[in-house]
């Protein structure tokens, strides 16, 4: 299952209300997930495994919405299975973790605009 079969899960499962590839390359797809936090998620697979990069939205700027850039921002959470359903069910109980990622991400936003940059 491809990248496009992780996107159909992610809603099914009603992490995503929506899931749209934000990027696809022959390593990895860069999906945005809309949901309670929006969450941007690269996925990639190696052997026999999957595994993804959850980033709260928020943590990363627009402009860098790039699988490389979602891999080796400090912020978000990694999730490695063997299966899609595996790593839905992973990804789900990091979904706190990734909420205080994403406030976190807007005290950051914040302290930043108050600075003036």
């Amino acid at each position: 299952m491809a990248a496009s079969g992780l996107r159909q899960l992610l809603i099914s499962s009603g992490l995503c209300s929506k899931a749209v590839a934000v990027e696809e390359t022959s390593s990895c797809t860069l999906l945005f997930c809309e949901s309670r936090v929006n969450m941007l998620i690269a996925f990639s697979t190696y052997d026999d495994w999957v595994y993804i990069k959850a980033v709260p939205e928020l943590a990363v700027q627009p402009h860098m919405w790039h699988c490389n850039e979602v891999y080796y921002t400090p912020y978000g959470l990694y999730a490695f299975a063997k299966s899609h359903r595996e790593l839905i069910e992973k990804l789900k109980a990091k979904q706190h973790l990734l909420a205080a990622q994403h406030k976190l991400a807007i005290e950051r936003l914040s302290a930043i605009e108050e600075a003036g940059f």
